[in-house]
């Protein structure tokens, strides 16, 4: 979600759970969707729904958004297993997610492919 959608608030989370040995350092923290990380919970990884493969879920900072994943109209697609798996696992086309897409992609808030 772009920031300019004040609205919304964005939780600083650990990327790598604290229970999966994760430290409170810059590199391992980044700005949360609050939805999107209640069906992440502390997983680092999850099944590809294509191959059904254990596979590790995108990492903001070592992975670039742009080879993982694309934008058609308000959903986003998984390009990779990284990026089918993370879209899957926290379920960011969620009937919600599409509704709040399609109204910030309106106001001109939310980027377009």
């Amino acid at each position: 979600m772009p920031q300019q959608a004040h609205l919304l608030t964005f939780p600083i989370d650990h990327i790598i759970a604290q229970q999966h040995g994760g430290e409170t350092e810059p590199e391992n923290l980044a700005f949360s969707c609050v939805r999107c990380n209640s069906y992440q919970g502390p997983n680092i990884a999850g099944l590809d729904p294509h191959n059904r493969e254990l596979t590790r879920l995108y990492n903001p900072r070592s992975d670039a958004w742009e080879e993982h994943f694309t934008i058609h109209g308000c959903h986003i697609v998984g390009l990779t297993p990284i990026g089918r798996t993370t879209v899957g696992l926290r379920q960011m086309n969620h009937p919600d997610f599409l509704a709040l897409r399609e109204s910030l992609i309106a106001e001109g808030l939310f980027p377009v492919a």
